[in-house]
């Protein structure tokens, strides 16, 4: 990560594009855990890539990036829901730094899991991301055209490939969590 942060800071427009790519999904999702609107969360995380880009020689080169992307993402997210008047932020600007270490650590996580699945058979692939993003079987069957066992199974293939190359027993734990077979 170190190198491609560096990279990053000397102006690698492609190192920013593999930066861009493992990054967003999880940040997107960490936003929308604040601000519940996919479309608002799409606006935050790609105009804070944009800014990462136009600020890339001001880049911490440390442990602390991961720090620094994930509290660049709330603190947008928190300035949409206060400048929007949707939700009262009250809570969360007073979360500890042990909170926020958590949370930032479970986005970690996520990140891991989104870069598994992406390993997956192209549909399997796709039937996993449809029930990730809280999709009913029955809904997905519907959408792809096939049948809700098909769903199934491939829901079930998938976790099986997910269990023989993803490392941390508490992505597995999330993936059970998430997809409830």
């Amino acid at each position: 990560m170190k190198i491609l942060v560096r990279q990053v800071s000397n102006g690698d427009r492609e190192a920013y594009a593999t930066l861009f790519h493992e990054f967003y999904t999880p940040l997107l999702l960490y936003s929308i855990k604040f601000t519940k609107n996919r479309d608002a969360s799409e606006d935050i995380v790609q105009d804070f890539f944009c800014r990462l880009w136009e600020d890339r020689k001001r880049l911490i080169n440390d442990k602390s990036f991961h720090a620094y992307i994930y509290s660049s993402v709330r603190n947008r997210s928190l300035n949409y829901l206060r400048d929007t008047h949707s939700v009262s932020i009250e809570g969360f600007e007073k979360q500890s730094d042990e909170d926020f270490l958590r949370e930032m650590m479970e986005e970690e996580v996520y990140r891991e899991l989104y870069a598994a699945i992406q390993k997956l058979p192209e549909r399997c692939r796709q039937i996993f991301l449809l029930k990730l993003d809280g999709e009913e079987n029955q809904k997905i069957a519907d959408m792809l055209q096939i049948s809700e066992e098909t769903v199934r199974s491939q829901l079930r293939r998938g976790k099986e490939l997910l269990q023989n190359n993803v490392i941390s027993f508490y992505i597995l734990g999330l993936i059970c969590y998430w997809c409830d077979f």
